[in-house]
């Protein structure tokens, strides 16, 4: 089980340094979808089924695809190299690359407890806190990533004018 999280934990570390490193915003969508299918793995190998296909559905189904879709209506046509070697993707790369090392070395040192679901991985708890003490946080970030998604088209049609 570890073995299979660890190779998984690969694989959502190589979409984030494909989000992190990539100038071309279509490829750091797609390494988001890496990332959050990994992700999924991982829930499924730790018996959370809900979690694993709500990530599946959610996250790499609705808001990946919208991610995509908004990039691709700015229709960003400037030419950029492959990949960010500046001073920011460096050091994003150098961060990400000291915390994946240091979160495997505490695992690794660690005994990991077993992953056994209690209440709070059941499907009826999930929906009973989110549409009682976490519907306003909920909520909250949806309008902020649509407020986003509406500013970068703002942003984008003032660049063509």
């Amino acid at each position: 089980m570890l073995i299979a999280i660890t190779i998984f934990s690969l694989f959502g570390l190589i979409g984030a340094l494909l989000v992190l490193l990539h100038r071309k915003p279509i490829y750091s969508g797609l390494g988001l979808l890496l990332n959050f299918i990994s992700l999924a793995v991982i829930y499924f190998i730790l018996n959370a089924p809900f979690l694993g296909i709500i990530q599946i559905i959610v996250y790499s189904g609705a808001i990946v695809v919208f991610f995509l879709f908004v990039i691709m209506l700015l229709n960003l046509r400037e030419p950029l190299s492959d990949f960010d070697f500046s001073f920011k993707g460096l050091l994003g790369l150098i961060i990400t690359i000291v915390l994946f090392i240091g979160i495997s070395v505490s695992l690794y040192l660690a005994k990991l407890p077993n992953f056994k679901l209690g209440q709070e991985g059941k499907v009826e708890k999930i929906g009973e806190l989110l549409l009682t003490k976490y519907l306003i946080p909920f909520e909250l970030a949806s309008i902020l990533l649509l407020l986003a998604i509406v500013i970068a088209i703002i942003i984008g049609r003032k660049q063509e004018e």
